[in-house]
């Protein structure tokens, strides 16, 4: 039998799985409807879930048994390997996205193109599912195993920064959209999160909508209604931190821990001044804790300690090299796997004004 921390797959799922399951399925934006339909409609998952809501998508979740949540988690955190074409809703449509918007097709061709042809070519080359008027490309392989029934605390999802519950009168109960939309900064006509959203709010811009809930995915982060009186400024700021998320910082070793910690020091709450911090991570030294009793030692090394016999294996290297990084203005983080502190390099100011006790170099 599947075991997950060597207990059976079947047992209950507990109240984490549980919790992060029904939050992800509240909160899906309207791609990602298409995309968890292709799923379930391929693969069968996840469709005790399909079509509830409230109390009765409470209910389906708490049916399923360990295997299946985790399961289900996994599939989740493999919907962006679901590419969402729209419109493409046949295969004209599908012949004629293609056309325009990967062959690059000059518009004036296309009243000469066999858009059904070309739709059935592109459905054998990149096999997927008619959803409503939307074509949802399939995976090429099976999803990565990300969470393993361990690891929760540990899944960050880096596809997406904010989720932004967006009303107009016509759908009052609103609808999600999840950033970034990469469509918003391509302008090429194709239908992303944001243009996604808006159709099935029947409103033609952003300024006829109204905001009735944020989701931030880095914990810590909140937006205020007075954080932004522009919503176009807040979706902005939404992308810009996806793609910082996304690049991990241009590559930079242990980003994610680098950011986080660097949150935790300045005491930071709020989405622009996270993206300062965000462009300035140079600023900050970290050590890991775990490497606290080795600095110690290198560091009672370079005192000449372990050339004097009366003195070997009578100091507690850890101990001394927590003194001596408490004394360089090094402060631990509160998950203890950190020590963090700000270096002598400027810190540039891009979003945000200086604020008490920020950008202050290490004495």
């Amino acid at each position: 039998m599947d075991k997950i921390e060597g207990k059976p797959f079947g047992q209950p799922a507990n109240d984490i799985e549980k919790q992060w399951l029904l939050d992800r399925l509240k909160t899906l934006s309207v791609r990602e409807a298409y995309q968890l339909a292709a799923m379930m409609l391929t693969t069968g998952r996840l469709r005790e879930v399909s079509g509830k809501e409230g109390d009765e998508l409470l209910l389906a979740v708490l049916k399923l048994d360990r295997k299946e949540t985790a399961e289900s988690i996994n599939r989740l955190l493999s919907l962006l390997d679901y590419e969402v074409l729209c419109p493409a809703g046949s295969y004209e449509q599908l012949g004629k996205y293609y056309l325009r918007y990967e062959a690059e097709l000059p518009e004036a061709a296309i009243p000469y193109a066999d858009l059904e042809q070309i739709g059935f070519r592109y459905e054998e080359q990149h096999p997927g599912v008619f959803i409503g008027d939307c074509f949802v490309v399939l995976p090429s392989r099976a999803p990565k195993q990300i969470y393993d029934g361990t690891n929760l605390d540990k899944v960050w999802e880096m596809d997406w920064s904010l989720r932004l519950r967006l009303a107009t009168p016509a759908v009052p109960k609103g609808v999600w959209l999840c950033l970034p939309d990469h469509a918003a900064t391509e302008a090429d006509g194709r239908l992303g999160e944001i243009a996604l959203a808006l159709r099935e709010l029947k409103a033609a811009s952003i300024q006829e909508c109204d905001l009735l809930e944020v989701r931030c995915s880095i914990p810590g982060l909140s937006i205020l209604p007075d954080d932004y009186e522009d919503l176009e400024d807040l979706i902005r700021d939404g992308n810009d931190l996806g793609f910082l998320l996304e690049e991990q910082g241009q590559g930079m070793p242990d980003f994610m821990e680098r950011f986080t910690a660097a949150l935790e020091y300045e005491g930071c709450h709020r989405l622009k001044e996270a993206l300062d911090i965000a462009e300035n991570l140079n600023c900050y030294d970290l050590m890991q804790a775990d490497g606290i009793e080795l600095y110690g030692k290198e560091e009672l090394k370079k005192l000449g300690v372990f050339q004097d016999s009366t003195l070997q294996d009578c100091i507690d290297a850890a101990g001394f090299g927590e003194a001596l990084l408490e004394q360089r203005g090094y402060r631990l983080n509160a998950a203890e796997t950190t020590y963090i502190r700000r270096n002598d390099r400027k810190f540039q100011y891009l979003r945000t004004q200086p604020k008490q006790g920020w950008g202050m170099t290490m004495k």
